[in-house]
């Protein structure tokens, strides 16, 4: 049986279904140790039992795909960091919960996390494929919004120091990127209780 003949037709109106389906048997590849290189036009393919060529309905390359497996897993990391703000009023227990979510989300889905931050959208790859450029420009905006709004209502509540919620939101951010990182690759670095808890302390200065 080949690949085609693996996986029935779409009816009318269900190619929005297998364009779900490409995404997610990338994000699957990714997830199971695969590296962005693992995820190519054969391998999705044969994972959801379709002819290759028919990707190109909705994708017209590897690029494509892979951004929209980075589209959705902001999606997944915004949508855990607002359903934990929604339990929490205190500014500063807001703030460490978008960090602690953030390092959850990393330490969860490591393949993945890690094609957010390049892959497909760094600014080789964008050169080459300038199309993708404006999406890539955009892409991750939302969370890194919201860690900077929760900067900015500890400062407006007193409760950190910060004049450049912008600023220290995006040094916290590198802080977290880092640990976020360094952990996983150094399990043998005998890593401090409470490292987070300083890192945002410092880096977010809260008083």
């Amino acid at each position: 049986m080949n690949a085609a003949e693996g996986r029935s037709r779409n009816r009318r109106g269900e190619g929005s279904r297998l364009r779900e389906e490409i995404v997610r048997a990338a994000a699957e590849i990714l997830d199971e140790g695969g590296s962005e290189d693992a995820v190519t036009l054969r391998a999705v393919a044969r994972r959801i039992g379709i002819a290759a060529p028919s990707i190109y309905r909705h994708f017209t390359d590897r690029d494509q795909i892979l951004l929209a497996v980075v589209r959705e897993a902001f999606a997944e990391l915004k949508g855990r960091i607002e359903a934990e703000l929604a339990e929490m009023d205190e500014p500063d227990a807001r703030l460490r919960s978008v960090c602690t979510t953030y390092l959850d989300f990393a330490l969860e889905r490591p393949k993945r996390y890690r094609i957010l931050f390049g892959g497909v959208w760094n600014a080789a790859r964008a050169a080459e494929n300038p199309e993708m450029t404006p999406a890539a420009e955009q892409i991750g905006q939302d969370v890194f919004a919201l860690l900077a709004q929760a900067v900015q209502d500890c400062a407006d509540a007193g409760l950190s120091r910060s004049t450049s919620a912008f600023s220290d939101a995006t040094a916290l951010w590198a802080g977290l990127h880092g640990l976020a990182e360094l952990r996983p690759a150094a399990p043998m670095f005998p890593w401090p209780d409470g490292v987070l808890a300083v890192l945002v302390d410092r880096l977010a200065l809260l008083d």
